[in-house]
């Protein structure tokens, strides 16, 4: 059921994220919502469960859009699967840490992308990319990853607070 369960959420993004990206741009910066579901369970359920969710939205993202097979798999299965061993192994999942490892993740995904899609991108090119749509992308998805997180740990503490069937305590 878990499986199931798993395949459905990683279909409901990657179609999220074909009908809402550009409702969710902020001046032609569009959020990259399967990578950031990648990177939140590898933040919340650790590296293995992060690097399955990524393998499978990745999936379904090269299967839904135009391009090669494997690229997104490759790419959000290494997001979910460093950001579930970065926060659980170096350090605690705290809100600095969640910022800083899906910005430097996501600057890494924006570049091996570009550089996959582009081989022969000169040094001036590939500048001109980082600093106009890499920069202000991975600021944008680490800052919906750090609102959604605060999101999850506020309504976990809501939800623990109340003790569903078994009455005051």
């Amino acid at each position: 059921m878990t499986i199931f369960l798993n395949i459905v959420l990683c279909f409901g993004v990657v179609l999220a994220q074909a009908i809402f990206s550009t409702v969710l741009s902020v001046k032609g910066i569009y959020p990259d919502l399967c990578f950031i579901l990648a990177c939140m369970i590898g933040f919340l359920s650790g590296e293995y469960k992060g690097l399955m969710i990524g393998l499978t939205v990745g999936l379904f993202q090269d299967l839904l859009t135009p391009g090669g097979i494997g690229l997104n798999m490759i790419i959000k299965a290494l997001a979910g699967g460093l950001a579930g061993i970065t926060t659980h192994t170096f350090s605690t999942v705290t809100s600095p840490a969640v910022l800083l490892v899906t910005f430097a993740l996501s600057l890494g995904c924006g570049l091996a992308s570009l550089i996959v899609a582009y081989p022969g991108l000169d040094g001036f090119a590939l500048l001109d990319a980082l600093s106009s749509r890499l920069l202000p992308q991975g600021l944008y998805n680490s800052l919906l990853t750090l609102v959604l997180f605060w999101l999850i740990k506020f309504i976990g503490q809501s939800v623990s607070m109340v003790h569903l069937g078994q009455g005051p305590r």
